[in-house]
């Protein structure tokens, strides 16, 4: 498979855990669980693999799913498609921290990148979205995103999931005694799993109503995060 160099430069960019959207600012329950002493660095890889097994496989299936709007996003048909989404994966994220969280890197995302790209797609988006009050989520919005730069599916699905996982390891990093070279062992070893999760998702794809996620400690920290009397993290 060959990638085009210049669109695959633009989606490192995208993928880059520093990029401008806020993404450092939330931990996803991390922080609840360190705090309450549920989780320790020799549990970290473990647990992270585990989060992306089922969080990032959902995440990856709607990535999917995002992808494969275009073209035609100002149809009527994928202009429904895309609403039913985010209405969709909102009512997937239980608990509120998660979900605002999902939802205001989804708009920053986007809103980002119609200034960097031309693409009236992710405009039209964009305000069907303002228009409707509707959702965006990161994962939905980055799967669009990586269709209207001409990346394929499955390689803009690994990079969501790239930026995922570096997100959860700065995150450990910063609530956690995990050194820099844990960190990057950490973030090689689970590169298998990333693979794994992407090429799962390709069948989760194909049935997006029957999609659902398991993760009650992760969601009973994520609601628990806002009574912390110290945070680090918004989630």
């Amino acid at each position: 498979m060959r990638i085009d160099n210049l669109p695959f430069l633009k989606l490192l960019q995208l993928a880059d855990s520093a990029l401008p959207i806020g993404s450092a600012a939330h931990s996803f329950g991390l922080e609840t669980l360190t705090i309450e002493d549920n989780l320790n660095v020799e549990q970290l890889e473990v647990f992270f693999q585990h989060y992306l097994a089922e969080t990032g496989g959902l995440e990856s299936a709607y990535c999917r799913l995002g992808h494969r709007l275009l073209p035609g996003i100002d149809a009527e048909l994928v202009t429904d498609a895309w609403l039913t989404l985010n209405h969709r994966l909102s009512a997937l994220k239980t608990a509120r921290e998660s979900r605002v969280a999902s939802t205001t890197l989804g708009r920053r995302f986007l809103q980002l990148v119609i200034t960097l790209e031309d693409a009236p797609c992710l405009r039209q988006a964009l305000t069907i979205a303002r228009q409707q009050q509707s959702d965006i989520h990161y994962s939905i919005a980055f799967g669009l995103v990586g269709a209207t730069l001409g990346i394929d599916e499955t390689t803009t699905v690994l990079a969501y999931l790239q930026q995922s996982l570096a997100n959860l390891i700065s995150a450990g990093q910063r609530l956690l005694p995990l050194g820099q070279n844990q960190a990057s062992g950490m973030q090689w070893r689970l590169k298998a799993t990333l693979l794994e999760i992407a090429e799962r998702s390709i069948d989760q794809a194909k049935q997006p109503t029957e999609l659902n996620v398991f993760t009650p400690l992760l969601d009973i920290s994520s609601m628990r995060h806002p009574q912390l009397q110290t945070r680090l993290f918004i989630s």
